[in-house]
């Protein structure tokens, strides 16, 4: 008995299948596939923890600008009220001069001197508006830049328009001098007059009415002041009258 044809998918004849099981055909099989067929596709899990959201406060920008132009304006307001009020009431320094000057017990050695100076300012203030208090008074005496000796003298308080005279009195005993400087000060002493550089620093406050000014330190320096000295004495007084001092702060 022939054998039917079988055909494939394609429609071409299958090639002839020898069967060694006594020519029975195998079982049809159940499936399309000779595997099984992978199970279906189930997408990963994703966790999601979003951080809680913490909200920020952040001013404005517009409240800075403002601040700082709130704060340019009043240092611009305050300034404009100093300015005036310093042109209303004119404050001027006070004026120093030396009246008296003189020295007893002058005496040197090759590196050392000796000495008393006993000296009158004369104080003026000139403000129309302003009083002056000095709370820190120190006068000092220089040769050649060669400190000798200074003093403090008490607070003292000048109305406007006045005038007061401030007595010092600076004691040097062996204080140090350069051998050169010694020399030119015997010099001058030959000469018949020896000149000190007189210094004053001042703490002075000006004040008018319910206006008050912060302190300032004034600096007064008497340059070359002559006192007569000789070689034969150990004393002597100003030479050629008072002497105008200068001040600046």
């Amino acid at each position: 008995m022939q054998e039917p044809s079988r055909t494939t998918a394609t429609g071409y004849p299958a090639p002839p299948f020898h069967q060694s099981n006594g020519g029975q055909p195998p079982p049809p099989s159940t499936t399309a596939y000779p595997y099984a067929a992978p199970p279906p596709y189930q997408p990963h899990p994703q966790y999601y923890n979003p951080q809680p959201y913490q909200a920020r406060y952040s001013p404005p920008r517009s409240f800075f600008r403002a601040f700082i132009a709130t704060m340019i304006c009043l240092a611009v307001v305050f300034g404009v009220i100093l300015i005036i009020t310093w042109l209303v009431l004119r404050p001027s320094l006070p004026h120093f001069t030396i009246t008296t000057f003189s020295v007893q017990n002058f005496s040197t050695t090759s590196q050392t001197v000796s000495a008393t100076w006993h000296l009158t300012f004369l104080l003026r203030n000139n403000n129309h508006k302003m009083s002056v208090t000095y709370n820190v008074l120190r006068p000092s005496i220089f040769y050649h830049s060669n400190y000798l000796a200074d003093s403090q003298l008490p607070p003292l308080k000048q109305d406007t328009r006045s005038e007061n005279s401030v007595n010092a009195t600076l004691v040097a005993v062996d204080a140090y001098l350069e051998p050169r400087a010694v020399t030119d000060l015997n010099s001058e002493k030959s000469r018949g007059s020896v000149e000190f550089d007189v210094q004053l620093l001042a703490s002075a406050s000006f004040r008018s009415g319910s206006w008050r000014f912060r302190p300032r330190v004034l600096k007064v320096l008497c340059r070359k002041v002559p006192v007569g000295l000789t070689s034969k004495s150990s004393s002597g007084k100003l030479v050629g009258g008072s002497r105008e001092c200068q001040v600046w702060t």
